[in-house]
């Protein structure tokens, strides 16, 4: 499939610094970490008008449109598969407001996160969502994803910090949801709906989201164990007890290992699983927190426990954990990183559940977790060349989503569904949930033209 000349034409007009449509540039925005397929032009918008033209013309030509933020993700969401465009959001960067009195930051939609965590630092305030590619993806990425991360397990997710939207429908119309209240109630809750739909009903342009003051202090902790089980008993432990972390995270020997290989990041040889802990708030109150949940670690087995000194120290924990995925990545042919939440009372059961299913496949599989929400992220190793390790892989998905589902979990905590959970998705949600989600679809895209072949069970016109 190739774009109608007047398409490219008039893309050219609407967009004229930001078309693309050279080869090396279209492998550029083709994948993401999970799939790979190429547009036939590429798209770079400067401000909502733009992209509301270029959807505008795409509709006009019946062109597949796929929104893409910095292609940080993990599910295949923003890969063309069914060609056309990609409209991506890396030109619109800017903080367009930013409000003490308030307490609310208004961004467009390809700022990075990490660029606002600092911008209202700066200011004495706290954007909480912290997904560990933080100093990667866009706003409008964990928009559309309803993108978690390390600190949900305090402080909740992307969609808990929403108040608005600009939004472009397919066809050009400019959607405004929300504002800048704390308080809003008027119509419907659009703004929740558009949060998590992965780019399937509106290409997002800009975001308010809401702020809190920024935490007194912060201590970090080292907690390594001898079993991995051990080690999530100890995290439903901490999470029964009362008190409050805002870290939790765990990471499995196979995982420690890699970072020890790139980054020189030194463990005890007896470890099998490290949980990073950090309590934030009031400087008085964190040595009394740091010591309670230390002693709940060792009840539960970890056999060395390390209040982190200094800054220097804390980073290098956060070095461990941030780069632990691509020092995986680059010590092996392929890996996928599957992503599924579970009550924390099961966390135990599932990371058990998780290495019986990974072995009786025979492959690898290493394991972090946001582990203080349930947040699990198996990382299957594995050749998709082989059509023996492809069957396996397969099968270990079956397997993992089957637990997790009888367990009360969830077969995304905040990748999305993307291609990688589509065909999954009906063993979670019940008949009538799918025919209103297509429903919804089909209200704001009848034509199916927004990231299509995503998240099939919802675009899928059977009834």
């Amino acid at each position: 499939m190739s774009l109608h000349a007047e398409l490219k034409a008039a893309l050219r007009k609407a967009v004229p610094t930001g078309y693309l449509d050279a080869p090396e540039d279209l492998r550029v925005y083709s994948y993401d970490m999970f799939a790979r397929a190429e547009p036939e032009a590429v798209v770079l918008p400067e401000s909502t008008e733009q992209a509301a033209e270029a959807l505008a013309l795409a509709e006009r030509f019946e062109t597949p449109v796929t929104p893409r933020g910095s292609g940080t993700s993990l599910t295949g969401g923003p890969t063309p598969v069914r060609g056309g465009l990609v409209l991506g959001t890396a030109r619109m960067n800017k903080v367009l407001d930013l409000s003490r009195a308030d307490r609310i930051a208004r961004v467009q939609a390809g700022v990075i996160t990490a660029q606002l965590q600092r911008a209202v630092l700066e200011q004495g305030l706290f954007y909480p969502p912290n997904p560990t590619s933080a100093d990667y993806c866009t706003l409008g990425g964990n928009v559309a994803t309803n993108a978690g991360g390390a600190s949900g397990v305090k402080y909740g997710v992307t969609r808990d910090y929403l108040t608005g939207l600009t939004a472009v429908l397919p066809g050009g119309e400019i959607l405004a949801t929300g504002g800048r209240c704390m308080k809003d109630v008027a119509g419907y809750d659009i703004t929740r709906l558009l949060c998590g739909s992965e780019g399937r009903l509106a290409l997002i342009t800009e975001a308010s989201v809401r702020l809190l003051p920024k935490p007194e202090a912060v201590r970090a902790m080292s907690a390594y164990f001898t079993d991995l089980k051990a080690t999530a008993e100890a995290v439903a432990a901490i999470m029964s007890s009362g008190y409050a972390p805002c870290t939790l995270e765990l990471m499995d020997r196979a995982f420690l290992k890699a970072v020890k290989q790139a980054y020189d990041f030194d463990f005890p040889a007896e470890a099998q699983a490290l949980l990073l802990i950090e309590v934030d708030g009031p400087e008085a109150t964190l040595g009394g927190q740091m010591q309670a949940i230390a002693r709940l670690c060792k009840e539960h087995g970890a056999f060395q426990t390390t209040v982190a000194a200094d800054e220097t120290e804390r980073a290098a924990l956060w070095q461990a954990r941030r780069g632990g995925t691509a020092a995986l990545v680059r010590q092996v042919s392929f890996m996928v990183s599957l992503d599924y939440a579970v009550p924390v009372s099961q966390l135990p059961a599932a990371v058990e559940g998780i290495g019986h299913i990974g072995r009786k496949h025979g492959l690898d599989v290493a394991v972090i977790a946001h582990a203080g929400d349930g947040n699990l992220h198996p990382m299957v190793i594995y050749d998709p060349s082989d059509a023996a390790q492809s069957a396996a892989f397969a099968a270990f998905d079956r397997d993992a989503c089957n637990a997790v589902l009888e367990l009360g979990g969830t077969l995304s905590g905040e990748h999305g569904i993307g291609l990688e959970k589509a065909a999954h998705l009906p063993r979670q949600l019940s008949p009538a949930f799918l025919r209103l989600a297509r429903e919804i679809k089909r209200s704001f895209d009848p034509r199916d033209l927004l990231n299509p072949g995503k998240c099939e069970s919802f675009c899928s016109n059977e009834d």
